[in-house]
C-alpha cells in the first residue's frame, strides 16, 4: 500500500543532501520504455529503466510535459517488492528532477537506490506510486536481477561443489540464436566477471560440450549456482539454475539469458 509522506524541502541555510545522492548526468536510450503514457498521466509521459553505474543501483527516470499546464513537486514511492529496493531517500525523484517542467519540457534522472525494506515476492516486478502538482499516478517496471548482484558472490569451489550436489530442483532457460562470437567461452566469462557472476569452473565433455559453472550472491545474502552448457555450432545453450532460496532463481536464470546474448 502507498502512502506519500514527503519532507518539506530542507531550507537555505541547512546541509542539503545532494552531495549525498549526486549521480553523474543522465539521458534517456531506447532501453528506457514507457511505463506511464501521457494519457494516463493527464499530460505526464514517464520512461523508465534501472541500470547499475560504477556498481551503484539506479533508476533511470524520463518524466516529459506532453500536457498544458507546468509540472511541479515530484516525488515517487515504491510498493514492497522482491529485492526491497526504494529510492535511497525520500526526496531522492525530487533532487534529481528540475522544480518545474513546463509544457513541452522533459528531464531525465538518474535516482539512487537502496535495497533497506524488506523483500516481498513481487515475481521481479516494481510498483511505484509518483506524485506531482496534479495528483498521484500508479505505474510498475521490471527490475533486472543483474542490478540487485553483490561484489561477493564467489564461492569456493568445494562450497560451490557440496550446494551443487545439495539442491535437487533446479529452473532450465534455453537460449537459442546465439552467434559464434556468443558461443565463446572465454570471451564470456570477464564479460560475466564484470556483471558480478564469477566464474567457479569449466568441464568439457567428449562430445565436445562446455560446461562452465558461475555463482552469485545477492544484495540481501541469497547465493545462486548456474550451469551455462554449450555445443559449439548449434548456435544455442542452456542454463540451468539452482538455489536454497527459490525465490530469485527464474530472475536470475533471465538475467543470464541477456549476458549471454549481450
Amino acid at each position: 500500500m502507498f502512502r506519500f509522506c514527503i519532507p518539506s524541502p530542507l531550507s537555505a541555510g541547512s546541509t542539503t543532501l545532494s552531495a549525498a545522492v549526486a549521480a553523474p548526468p543522465a539521458a534517456p536510450t531506447a532501453a528506457d520504455k514507457v511505463v506511464l503514457p501521457a494519457d494516463k498521466g493527464e499530460g505526464m509521459q514517464i520512461r523508465n529503466t534501472f541500470v547499475l553505474q560504477d556498481g551503484r543501483p539506479y533508476q533511470r527516470i524520463t518524466i516529459e510535459n506532453m500536457g498544458g499546464v507546468p509540472l511541479s513537486g515530484f516525488a515517487v514511492q515504491y510498493n514492497k517488492n522482491s529485492f526491497g529496493a526504494a529510492p535511497e531517500t525520500p526526496m531522492a525523484l525530487g533532487q534529481v528532477m528540475p522544480p518545474q517542467l513546463a509544457p513541452g519540457q522533459s528531464h531525465t534522472g538518474l535516482m539512487p537506490l537502496a535495497f533497506s525494506g524488506a523483500p516481498a515476492d513481487s515475481k521481479g516486478l516494481i510498483q511505484m506510486a509518483i506524485k506531482n502538482n496534479v495528483k498521484v499516478f500508479y505505474f510498475q517496471d521490471s527490475f533486472g536481477l543483474e542490478n540487485f548482484l553483490a561484489a561477493d558472490g564467489r564461492l569456493e569451489r568445494g562450497a560451490f561443489l557440496e550446494q551443487w550436489k545439495g539442491i535437487a530442483n533446479e529452473a532450465r532457460v534455453e537460449v537459442p540464436g546465439l552467434s559464434p562470437a556468443q558461443e565463446n567461452v572465454d570471451a564470456l566469462c570477464p564479460k560475466l566477471e564484470a556483471a558480478l557472476v564469477f566464474f567457479i569452473a569449466r568441464r568439457k565433455l567428449p562430445d565436445g560440450a562446455d560446461l562452465v559453472y558461475f555463482s552469485v550472491k545477492t544484495q540481501n545474502g541469497v547465493a545462486m549456482l548456474a550451469e551455462i552448457g554449450f555445443r559449439p555450432g548449434t548456435g544455442s545453450c542452456s542454463i540451468a539454475v539452482k538455489a536454497a532460496q527459490p525465490q530469485y532463481v527464474p530472475l536470475f536464470g533471465e538475467a543470464l539469458k541477456k549476458m549471454v546474448l549481450g
